[in-house]
């Protein structure tokens, strides 16, 4: 363990690998549902968290810092804007947790650790993980599967009548956050998967958050990330690349000086 450093006016104690929860100014969220969207399957959790941070006006509060994530950041109406983002929604009483980054799996572990510790320390008492599946055979577009930390969490994914998982494996933060959390029953958490076909799956997105308006009472309007779909995804998957061609670059550039005839 070693002292955050990672910031002026962070409040974090000790941290893994430099892992720091940064917020522009504290926040309340006693209470509060967090929805987390990273990176994986069809890209369908950080697709619909950041849509729904656009469709319900939510306001960025802060961002994970960690020395450890790839340099490359998004620039958006002329501002840099951190890959690992933090937003809120007072009048739903939301937060939203996304990545734009893809988590290199040496971190996972730290970064899903650390997640947990801030949850518990801001009191937040449910989650909810939006994350994309690859399903063998025909399945239907619409259909949603969850994955669930503890019993009382199951209990409300079948409520909703949510295709529960038997047996399957699962990767990722969203993987190790709920193993983590399983002990935990003072909150609900759980992980909603929509059917991904693509590498930047809407119509997955799209089926997934018409899910989430159903359990969080919410109104969101999914047709124009339907009817936007193809010019998003072109975007995303620019930005994918590019980081990907960044993260070569730099370790042909770590390698050193090389000689050539």
């Amino acid at each position: 363990m070693k002292k955050c450093k990672c910031h002026e006016s962070c409040k974090c104690n000790e941290v893994n690998k430099n892992i720091c929860f940064v917020e522009r100014e504290k926040q309340n969220l006693k209470g509060y549902t967090l929805i987390e969207g990273f990176p994986g399957m069809g890209l369908v959790g950080t697709i619909s968290a950041k849509y729904l941070t656009e469709q319900l006006k939510f306001e960025e509060i802060g961002h994970i810092e960690c020395d450890f994530f790839s340099p490359v950041i998004r620039v958006h109406h002329g501002l840099p804007m951190y890959p690992s983002r933090i937003y809120i929604n007072k009048k739903h009483k939301l937060v939203v947790l996304l990545s734009e980054q893809i988590i290199p799996s040496t971190l996972i572990n730290d970064l899903s650790k650390e997640t947990i510790n801030w949850i518990n320390k801001k009191g937040i008492t449910k989650v909810i993980s939006l994350a994309g599946i690859k399903t063998e055979g025909k399945e239907r577009r619409e259909k949603i599967y969850g994955i669930a930390a503890n019993e009382d969490s199951l209990k409300e994914l079948q409520k909703y009548n949510i295709e529960i998982i038997d047996e399957g494996l699962t990767t990722g933060v969203t993987a190790m956050m709920l193993l983590g959390m399983r002990k935990q029953h003072k909150f609900k958490a759980y992980s909603l998967l929509g059917t991904a076909s693509t590498a930047a799956d809407y119509m997955a997105s799209a089926e997934l958050l018409k899910t989430l308006n159903k359990i969080l009472g919410l109104n969101i309007d999914v047709k124009p990330l339907i009817q936007e779909a193809k010019k998003t995804q072109e975007m995303l998957l620019k930005h994918l690349g590019d980081l990907k061609k960044t993260e070569e670059n730099t370790e042909e550039f770590e390698k050193g000086p090389q000689m050539y005839t």
